[in-house]
């Protein structure tokens, strides 16, 4: 019982603390309103360093380097925006209007049924997830107290029921909050960063080029070999490129 508490506790604990460092976006905010897009990136980035996280700041520097006409740092952030609140409807239109202008063309068509299930996945926050663990954990520990207590052969029935539709309940949320923790922490995927950057068949300059590819592209990252990290592309090729040329979301 008491590995279980500690595991809901830490389920509960560590998405409240994704935004508990204090910040303040007043200087970086205003000078984003009055145009001045260099010193707003300057403040933002200065909160970014300070180690804090959160949808508000990423969302904002995304749009202040979009202002900049920088479109890799400008995805990296929106990106990493997505993290917070994957759904949000402001976010995706301006993730879309970025594609629209980088060279390297993504595959964003997605089946009713994939849309259908990803909306389902990020319904609820991570945290609100976390919440419901330990409601639905409760309701089971309760339930299981009174089929102990009760005395009465279709009142237990009845509790049994119930005891099997928390328990399917608690099962599944636990598993997609796990999974919902696991992807925000997860470091593989990454964003383009320099205007243009060769892919190489192994990690140096010394192996064939196998493609180019430009800023604002993301992809997904297979292993390192010191200064070289092995990608891979939306379409499934693969190559090594040098690893200052990504941003990790």
């Amino acid at each position: 019982m008491k590995k279980i508490i500690y595991i809901l506790s830490i389920l509960i604990l560590i998405p409240l603390l994704l935004c508990a460092k204090e910040y303040d976006l007043t200087a970086a905010n205003n000078a984003y309103q009055e145009q001045n897009y260099q010193k707003a990136e300057e403040e933002y980035m200065r909160l970014v360093n300070e180690g804090v996280k959160n949808y508000e700041l990423f969302y904002n520097l995304g749009n202040t380097y979009f202002k900049l006409n920088d479109l890799g740092n400008a995805r990296l952030y929106y990106e990493k925006a997505a993290k917070f609140k994957p759904l949000d409807a402001e976010l995706n239109e301006n993730i879309a209007m970025l594609l629209s202008g980088i060279k390297d063309k993504e595959e964003v068509e997605r089946s009713f049924l994939d849309t259908l299930l990803r909306k389902i996945y990020y319904v609820f926050s991570i945290n609100l997830l976390g919440v419901f663990v330990v409601i639905f954990f409760i309701l089971m520990m309760a339930f299981i107290v009174l089929l102990i207590m009760s005395r009465n052969a279709v009142l237990k029935r009845i509790i049994k029921i119930f005891l099997v539709i928390f328990a399917v309940i608690f099962f599944l949320v636990t598993v997609i909050e796990i999974m919902r923790i696991r992807d925000f922490y997860s470091d593989n995927n990454a964003v383009i960063l320099n205007e243009v950057v060769i892919a190489y068949s192994g990690p140096s300059e010394e192996f064939p080029q196998v493609f180019t590819i430009h800023e604002g592209l993301k992809v997904s990252i297979e292993r390192y070999d010191n200064d070289w990290v092995l990608i891979k592309l939306p379409s499934g090729n693969g190559g090594w490129i040098v690893g200052s040329a990504i941003g990790i979301i």
